[in-house]
């Protein structure tokens, strides 16, 4: 894949289906998360079993919020997203903008001999 690619769907319909399809998975992942965590409560004997189980739920978080299907800023399903193949993650396209007009501010204070905080040139950087 590209290292950075916008999914914006024009037609309404098709729009509709995959932000449903999204948030379909994003519910089907969750209710697994759920279950292995009641699994890893109620009937794991060892420690070992609870952390497998932990593994697993942890791979599970972390694969949907690098998917599309999550934004991890907002965690809404509806929204157009956008492919940073360095962050790697999908990212609300308002939000990768955001990040860019950042990243351009605080830059160009940085230039001049300023100081702007807790700001992760390298991240924002990834969003130009």
């Amino acid at each position: 894949m590209k290292d950075k690619k916008t999914i914006a769907h024009k037609n309404k319909r098709i729009k509709k289906i995959a932000f449903n399809l999204r948030g379909l998975i994003r519910d089907i992942i969750m209710d697994e998360w759920g279950r292995l965590g009641d699994i890893q409560r109620y009937k794991s004997k060892s420690q070992a079993e609870r952390i497998a189980i932990e593994t697993d739920r942890s791979n599970l978080l972390r694969a949907l919020r690098n998917s599309i299907c999550l934004c991890p800023g907002c965690n809404q399903t509806d929204r157009d997203m956008y492919y940073n193949a360095i962050a790697e993650g999908w990212f609300y396209t308002l939000f990768a903008q955001e990040y860019r007009d950042f990243y351009q501010k605080n830059k160009a204070i940085l230039d001049q001999g300023g100081f702007v905080g807790d700001f992760d040139e390298d991240f924002h950087e990834t969003f130009l």
